[in-house]
C-alpha cells in the first residue's frame, strides 16, 4: 500500500485507515476465520514444517491471496494504471500521484512507480510452493496438484502484471537468492510462453470445483483459483499474445464461457450489480478479505473511490464519463455521484461497500480479480482477428450478449474487421472499467496508446503532453543497484 502513505485523504478515512492497520497487525498474529495463517517471514518460505502437511501447506499458499488483499492490489492496479491513462481525474496533490497523472514518471522517485517488489514476493512465495510440494509424501497428491496448480496460476497473474507495467523483466523460477539477484531481464514472449506453460499445466491439476481452506471440501466461495481461473486467465494471456494465438484464446475463453458455473449477472442494477457475494455467478475469481467480519465488509477499492465529500484522491475522467452510451446500465450500476453543490463528480461503483461496515452478519463484497464478461470480450475480439465477423460463432454475437445484459440495442456499426476492433475496444472501455488497469493495457497492446494519450493528455494540466515512454513503468532504481544486469526503461 505504498501509495496510501503518499496521497492525502479526508481526516474520516485516515482516522479508520490508522484504525484499520492496528487491526491489520492483531489479525496477522491471531490469525482470521476464512484463511489458515502461518507466521512466515515475506521473504522466505524455507522451514522444512511449511510443507510437511496439507494444513501448512495450504495456510502458506493462502497467505499469498491474504497478502494481496492487504497490499490493496486491486486498488493499486486500478488506481496507477487509471490515473496514466483516461479513466481519472487525479485530484491529489502529491508527488506521485502528479507524476503518474501528468505523464511526468521519474528515475529518481522510481521506487515508487508500481509495486515491484510486491509482485516478485508473490512470485519467490509460489516458486516455494511450487518446490516444496514436488516429491513431497507428505501432502496427498491431489492437494499437492491442487496447491501446485494454485501457485502456478499466481506466478503467471503477476508475470502478467509485471510485463505489462515494465516490459521485458527477470524470469525467476527457483528460491535461490544468489541466482535471482543477477538475473537480467527475460523477453517479454518467453515470460508470456512461461505464463502458458503455467497455466497449461495448473488447467491440468485444479479442482473443477472451488474448495475451501480443507483442499477437499466443496465451496459457493470463489477465492481460491479452480479450473476455470486457469483457463480464464489462459484465455487473456492468449489474447495479448496475438497473432497465432488468437485461436487458443477463443478456445479457452469457450471453456469458461460454456461452464454452466458461470453465468452474467441480468439484469444489471444498482442490487445486483455482478460485484456482490450473493449468487454471484458472474465470479470467476475473487478475494476475500481476510480479517473476521466482525471487522471488516467490503474491500479497498469502496473504502477509496466511494466519494462522500470532494475528491482527494481521484474521480472518474469525461472521457470515461462520455463514453456510455444513453440507457446503458453500467452507468447506473457501476457510476455513483457526489455534489458539493457547484460540481458534480462521478466516481466508481462497482463496490458499493466500505472496507468497514460495522455488520459482521452482512459480508457482502469480495474483490473481484477475473469474471464472466471479459470472457466474452477476449472471444469476441479474438474472433474478430480471425476475420469472424457475423454468424453464431462470430465476434458480433459475443459483442451483443454485453451489450444486451448493458440494456442496450445489438451493434448496428460497420461489419469490417477495424470497425468491430473499434467496438470490443470500447465495450472494454465501459465494461472493465476501474478494474487491475485493463483500459491502459489495452490502450498499449491494441496500439491506440499514442493516438488517445496526445489527445488526452493535455487536458490534464498546463504543459501536459503524451511522452511515448511513459508506456512502460520505470524499473526502481534500489533493483539496479543490487542488480547489475538490470537495464533501465528508455526514456528514465
Amino acid at each position: 500500500m505504498k501509495r496510501f502513505f503518499n496521497t492525502p485523504i479526508d481526516p474520516g478515512k485516515a482516522a479508520i485507515r490508522a484504525f484499520y492497520l492496528l487491526l491489520l497487525a492483531c489479525s496477522l498474529i491471531t490469525g482470521c476465520k476464512k484463511f489458515l495463517v502461518i507466521p512466515a517471514p515475506t521473504n522466505q518460505l524455507v522451514t522444512a514444517t511449511v510443507f510437511a502437511s496439507s494444513n501448512t501447506a495450504t495456510a502458506a499458499q493462502t497467505a499469498i491471496y491474504q497478502q494481496m488483499v492487504n497490499n490493496a492490489e486491486s486498488y493499486n492496479m486500478s488506481d496507477y494504471n487509471g490515473m496514466l491513462s483516461d479513466e481519472f481525474t487525479n485530484y491529489a496533490t502529491d508527488l506521485v500521484s502528479n507524476s503518474f497523472y501528468h505523464d511526468a514518471m521519474n528515475n529518481s522517485i522510481a521506487p515508487q512507480y508500481g509495486d515491484w517488489a510486491e509482485f516478485y514476493n508473490y512470485i519467490y512465495q509460489a516458486n516455494a510452493i511450487i518446490a516444496g510440494l514436488q516429491n513431497n509424501s507428505a501432502i496427498p497428491i491431489k492437494i499437492a496438484n491442487q496447491l501446485t496448480g494454485e501457485s502456478e496460476v499466481v506466478r503467471a497473474f503477476w508475470y502478467f502484471y509485471l510485463v505489462n507495467m515494465y516490459g521485458d523483466v527477470p524470469l525467476v523460477l527457483t528460491t535461490n537468492y544468489k541466482t535471482n539477484e543477477s538475473i537480467a531481464r527475460t523477453p517479454k514472449a518467453q515470460v508470456y510462453e512461461q505464463m502458458v506453460a503455467d497455466l497449461k499445466d495448473a488447467e491440468s491439476k485444479l479442482n473443477a470445483n472451488y474448495v475451501d481452506a480443507t483442499d477437499t471440501t466443496i465451496t459457493t466461495d470463489r477465492v481460491r483459483p479452480n479450473q476455470a481461473v486457469a483457463e480464464a486467465l489462459l484465455a487473456r494471456v492468449y489474447l495479448y499474445m496475438g497473432g497465432s494465438h488468437y485461436v487458443d484464446a477463443a478456445t479457452e475463453a469457450t471453456k469458461v464461457i460454456t461452464n454452466s458455473t458461470y453465468h452474467l449477472v441480468t439484469p444489471l442494477t444498482q442490487a445486483d450489480d455482478g460485484f456482490n457475494t450473493s449468487d454471484n455467478g458472474e465470479a470467476i475469481w475473487q478475494l476475500a478479505n481476510p480479517l473476521p467480519a466482525f471487522l471488516s465488509g467490503g474491500t479497498w477499492d469502496g473504502f477509496f473511490y466511494i466519494l462522500t465529500s470532494d475528491p482527494s484522491t481521484v474521480a472518474l475522467s469525461p472521457q470515461l464519463i462520455n463514453a456510455f452510451e444513453p440507457g446503458d446500465q453500467r452507468f447506473n450500476a457501476w457510476v455513483g455521484s457526489y455534489n458539493d453543490g457547484s460540481a458534480t463528480y462521478y466516481f466508481p461503483f462497482k463496490y458499493k461497500v466500505s472496507l468497514f461496515t460495522n455488520n459482521p452478519d452482512n459480508l457482502t463484497e469480495y474483490t473481484m480479480v477475473l469474471r464472466l464478461a471479459e470472457q466474452y470480450l477476449i472471444r469476441a475480439e479474438a474472433r474478430a482477428q480471425q476475420g469472424k465477423i457475423t454468424g453464431a460463432d462470430g465476434a458480433l454475437a459475443d459483442i451483443n450478449v454485453i451489450r444486451t445484459r448493458a440494456g442496450l440495442a445489438n451493434y448496428a456499426g460497420g461489419q469490417d474487421q477495424a470497425s468491430v476492433l473499434a467496438a470490443i475496444l470500447h465495450e472494454r472501455q465501459v465494461e472493465l472499467f476501474s478494474e487491475w488497469g485493463n483500459r491502459w493495457f489495452d490502450l498499449i497492446r491494441t496500439g491506440k496508446v499514442n493516438q488517445v494519450m496526445t489527445a488526452v493528455d493535455p487536458q490534464k494540466g498546463p504543459g501536459v503532453t503524451w511522452n511515448p515512454n511513459s508506456a512502460l513503468y520505470p524499473i526502481p532504481l534500489q533493483d539496479l543497484k543490487t542488480n547489475p544486469q538490470l537495464k533501465q526503461n528508455p526514456g528514465y
